[in-house]
């Protein structure tokens, strides 16, 4: 069976596509970082390290 997407769900994936390829990403040691920052409880990180991860999801 084959599902076919109708044109705005397209172009809404391609757009989230598009803006997840925009944010870099992290090294090793940025990752590293980002954990240490995240267990003293700094949300900004958290953030950060959610987003740069974001393209593994889809």
């Amino acid at each position: 069976m084959i599902k076919y997407s109708d044109s705005r769900e397209s172009q809404s994936l391609d757009k989230y596509l598009q803006e997840i390829s925009e944010v870099p990403l992290l090294s090793p040691e940025d990752e590293i970082e980002l954990a240490r920052q995240i267990k003293k409880g700094d949300t900004q990180a958290l953030e950060k390290l959610t987003r740069a991860n974001l393209r593994f999801v889809v």
